[in-house]
């Protein structure tokens, strides 16, 4: 995202740029000290000259949470439901991770958007068998899930700023190793090094995905 520090005429910033500029500032600071001031310092002009592209505060973060859905909904082409469904997973997951303050704007409400990779995942899904009522549900339950475990990735964190899981996971490792009441678990933990938060991620999207699978097949061959 630019930052440009300068002071600029009035009328030579682009949308674009104010609205990447509220971005900017939004994850630095979070939702609730985003400021037109703020904003303005961002991208290098006076405050009142970024009126000329919204006419309040809130239509700022509406032109935010487009962009931010544009971002996260994008169709990458797949042509099964399956591949679109994780590779939307796969890409929410990763920008909630690298830009936590996005959540609770998005908590805010959202404007009408037209998200077609949606239409395209749900027409994929129905012509698969399933109800369309029931490929929103899987839709949605697969983007809730995700958001689900970014925040609680944020959440599970320690005082050194590292994973609180991962830490948790160490500790059971090491305990382990001479525990004689447990062998199933010193079995289990025996081979892998470490439970990186990213693998208990994959592990659920993989798992969500075949069970939403095996639901498609079952709506296919009940009468």
């Amino acid at each position: 995202m630019p930052v440009t520090r300068r002071q600029r005429p009035r009328g030579t910033v682009t949308r674009e740029a104010v609205v990447f500029a509220a971005l900017a500032v939004l994850d630095r600071v979070g939702a609730q000290a985003l400021t037109i001031r703020a904003v303005a310092r961002q991208v290098g002009a006076p405050p009142m000259s970024l009126y000329t592209h919204f006419s309040s505060k809130e239509q700022l973060v509406d032109l935010m949470i487009r962009e931010i859905l544009a971002h996260l909904y994008q169709d990458e082409g797949h042509l099964t439901w399956q591949a679109e469904l994780e590779a939307l997973c796969r890409r929410i997951y990763a920008a909630f991770l690298a830009h936590p303050h996005w959540t609770p704007l998005l908590s805010r409400g959202m404007p009408n958007t037209e998200i077609k990779v949606r239409e395209r995942l749900l027409a994929m899904m129905v012509a698969d068998g399933m109800r369309p009522e029931q490929a929103f549900s899987v839709l949605s339950s697969a983007v809730l899930s995700t958001t689900g475990l970014v925040a609680a990735e944020h959440a599970l964190r320690s005082p050194n700023g590292g994973s609180a899981v991962e830490q948790r996971y160490e500790e059971i490792r090491e305990g382990s190793e001479d525990a004689t009441h447990s062998p199933v678990t010193r079995e289990a933990v025996a081979d892998r090094a470490q439970l990186a938060m990213r693998d208990v991620f994959d592990m659920t999207l993989r798992s969500l995905v075949r069970g939403f699978e095996v639901m498609a097949r079952e709506t296919r061959t009940t009468p």
